[in-house]
């Protein structure tokens, strides 16, 4: 089961707030970028809401955080001044854009004609993007080519709920929606 928590990264975060620890604001501090800093914090925050402010936040070995709880795995992705976290018992990804975005522009770099071809929706291209972010942070290894290695190979148009292959895996299940008319959401998953 995917718990999902989707946020608008505050404007500032005030020094009392009991969930922020010491380990959170200096993780945070590598960050030169204010924005970067506010996003860092926010889904730290949104994890220790969820899981315990004594929860333990780490990363593995291509950089995806982690949790020291068993059985618990996390994703977290921020944009369009949104923070997105999944948690979930299974492995997870997740991608939040912003939806005004040019994906349009891009999408020969990541979408295939048949790709392409399974959905008139305005924002497929926007859609298609965040599932294959969400596969890549899913899959959890580097060097996977968008159009080669992943495939979104169907659509249900009523859920916009697509299945995926990469490489050697098939059948991974993205939940895709819109949220406030501004962001998209993918949320992937192993089935």
């Amino acid at each position: 089961m995917v718990r999902l928590v989707v946020e608008a990264v505050p404007p500032v975060y005030l020094c009392c707030d009991t969930l922020i620890t010491a380990a959170d604001v200096a993780s945070a501090s590598r960050f030169q970028n204010d924005s970067r800093r506010r996003e860092h914090l926010a889904w730290r925050r949104i994890v220790r809401s969820e899981l315990g402010r004594a929860v333990v936040i780490d990363y593995n070995e291509v950089g995806a955080p982690v949790v020291d709880r068993p059985d618990t795995y996390i994703s977290v992705s921020h944009g369009g001044g949104m923070v997105a976290v999944a948690i979930a018992d299974e492995p997870v990804g997740v991608d939040i854009e912003a939806i005004d975005r040019n994906f349009e522009r891009v999408a020969s770099r990541y979408m295939s004609a048949a790709e392409v071809a399974l959905s008139s929706d305005k924002d497929w291209a926007a859609r298609v993007w965040a599932a294959k972010e969400a596969i890549y942070k899913l899959y959890g290894k580097r060097e996977v080519d968008l159009i080669e290695d992943m495939r979104i190979t169907a659509c249900d148009t009523q859920s916009m709920t697509l299945t995926a292959d990469v490489r050697d895996i098939e059948g991974i299940v993205v939940e895709t929606k819109i949220i406030e008319s501004s962001v998209v959401v993918a949320t992937a998953t192993y089935k």
